[in-house]
């Protein structure tokens, strides 16, 4: 049994990567991830740049990427999600029902608290200069 689930889990991976929309918006992850200290990792740059590139159409796309094997891509997966109201809080909330390990688990519990934040802004309101926002580079097509 455990041996057909894991077939089963590098079938849909692999799925998922065959997909050119998911490399594209991994692409977008990848050119827009910040490196500080030497280390890689999200920032703004990365939420808005994969926001500007997804619509509610993307959301089970995004889902999907909440399961890669890179954690940045997760990351931002998540925070898109959050940031796309209802329908994305609701792709979080079925994730978190059944998550594949504490990592997970801890990603979307996060994700899910920051939804819930009175403080927190749409991505689209977040304050950068035009130069700042000019140099974020996001999707060959817009959804």
């Amino acid at each position: 049994m455990k041996r057909v689930v894991v077939t089963l889990a590098l079938l849909l991976s692999l799925d998922a990567a065959a997909d050119p929309r998911y490399d594209e918006l991994k692409r977008v992850v990848n050119r827009n991830t910040g490196i500080a200290h030497m280390t890689r990792g999200v920032n703004m740059y990365t939420l808005i740049a994969l926001r500007s590139c997804v619509a509610d159409g993307d959301i089970p796309l995004l889902t999907q990427m909440l399961s890669d094997r890179d954690r940045v891509t997760r990351l931002a997966a998540a925070y898109v999600l959050v940031d796309m109201g209802a329908l994305g809080r609701a792709a979080l909330e079925q994730e978190a029902t059944h998550p594949a390990d504490v990592d997970e688990r801890m990603l979307l519990r996060d994700a899910l608290q920051d939804a819930d934040s009175p403080d927190r802004k749409p991505l689209k309101d977040y304050p950068l200069t035009e130069r700042e926002r000019s140099s974020i580079k996001g999707c060959a097509k817009k959804p």
